[in-house]
């Protein structure tokens, strides 16, 4: 299971993952989950530019020495995991593509969304896309 696709299932809320897979600043959150990403964002994309302010910044907002240790070591942990999955050539599975494509129909209306299904060459498509035109 994916991380999406475990938030949808712990919070059962479609609009928060579809916002948090898509554009965070978009999403239900408060200054608190909102101040922790903006940082976690940043580390990710510009790892360079981390100040003491940024970690200020976490501070302010509530975060112990500890949540920030914690914030820092998951970013670091899922750039590892990425990058270790990109460099043996892995991709996402089927199901988890299909998963996601279905709840951004859901809160798209987009029917169209998630109708072709990846799969490896000479595998037919599951039997819920089979036939479909």
């Amino acid at each position: 299971m994916h991380h999406g696709e475990l938030l949808r299932e712990v919070s059962g809320d479609d609009a928060l993952v579809y916002h948090l897979q898509r554009d965070h600043e978009q999403a239900p959150l408060d200054a608190t989950d909102r101040a922790m990403l903006a940082f976690a964002v940043r580390l990710n994309a510009r790892p360079a530019d981390i100040r003491e302010a940024d970690v200020d910044a976490l501070r302010d907002a509530g975060f112990d020495d500890r949540a920030v240790l914690d914030i820092v070591l998951l970013v670091a942990m899922f750039n590892f995991m990425n990058r270790l999955a990109s460099g043996l050539g892995l991709a996402a599975d089927a199901h988890s593509v299909r998963e996601r494509e279905r709840a951004e129909a859901r809160l798209t209306g987009d029917a169209h969304i998630g109708r072709e299904e990846p799969r490896a060459e000479g595998h037919p498509p599951p039997p819920d896309l089979q036939g479909d035109a």
